[in-house]
């Protein structure tokens, strides 16, 4: 009677490793598409301060960090994966942020797995325009920085004098590669008042705590951060507060009593 038991519960198991390994390995459900994320949304980074920093123009010189993360890619092929994966995103980013903090404020953005360069370039943009306010900004990554990103600083001719370099974080941060053509040197984005200090890549090792990333304790990213700062003190002068948008003048057509459409529609007749 056992023996007949065994062989039901078997073919049971066997049954049931084979739909899953059909599924997971063989022919595994496509990627969830992701829909297009508004940097706007707060929701949309898995790191971002609560209360926006002070502006250059009232308190001075100050570096923020946008870090940019392996973990904070957004994939998966379930709803439910999706989510794992979007809570493990902001807990590394919050484990990350613990030591970046001794440089300034971090801003991490979720990013789509197939949208990389677009998604980051635009949350680059978001940060510039909502949030940097004149202040100087670093650049830390675990991972390949897209081109379409690194274009941007380029773009941004006044960014680069308040351009602090890239932090390249890892358990072995030299193996990192940074930039998506191997041929292309990071270097290739740096100001030349960080390439005559050497202070365009700064190398910050990691070390695993419960399967997540955190920075060794010998980092530190404080005294780089802080002789950037003192350069910047001393060889930059910060940004001034914006005008802001000038308002609409609304002209008004003052005329004399009597003074009216149809009169001086007869006087441009006569004329």
């Amino acid at each position: 009677m056992k023996k007949p038991a065994f062989w039901i519960a078997s073919a049971v198991i066997l049954i049931g490793l084979g739909a899953w390994l059909w599924r997971t390995v063989i022919s595994p459900p496509p990627y969830i598409e992701v829909s297009p994320l508004s940097y706007t949304d707060y929701a949309s980074w898995s790191v971002i301060p609560k209360e926006t920093p002070p502006a250059v123009w009232k308190d001075g010189w100050a570096t923020d960090v946008f870090l940019v993360e392996d973990a904070s890619e957004l994939k998966g092929r379930t709803g439910a994966q999706l989510d794992r994966k979007e809570q493990k995103a902001r807990l590394q980013g919050r484990l990350l942020e613990d030591g970046l903090a001794a440089i300034g404020p971090v801003y991490a953005p979720l990013y789509r797995a197939d949208a990389k360069g677009d998604d980051l370039s635009r949350a680059f943009l978001i940060y510039l325009r909502n949030h940097n306010q004149g202040r100087a900004v670093v650049i830390a990554a675990d991972t390949v920085l897209p081109d379409a990103l690194l274009s941007e600083l380029e773009l941004e001719p006044e960014l680069m004098d308040r351009f602090g370099g890239f932090y390249r974080i890892g358990k072995d941060p030299e193996a990192v590669l940074l930039t998506e053509t191997p041929d292309k040197s990071i270097e290739a984005y740096c100001p030349p008042h960080l390439m005559e200090r050497s202070a365009c890549v700064i190398d910050v090792a990691t070390v695993r705590e419960k399967g997540f990333s955190v920075l060794a304790p010998d980092s530190a990213v404080g005294e780089s951060a802080e002789a950037f700062n003192n350069w910047l003190a001393a060889n930059a002068s910060p940004m001034a507060e914006p005008l802001g948008d000038l308002e609409e003048v609304e002209i008004v057509d003052i005329r004399r009593p009597g003074d009216t459409d149809e009169r001086r529609s007869k006087r441009k007749n006569r004329d």
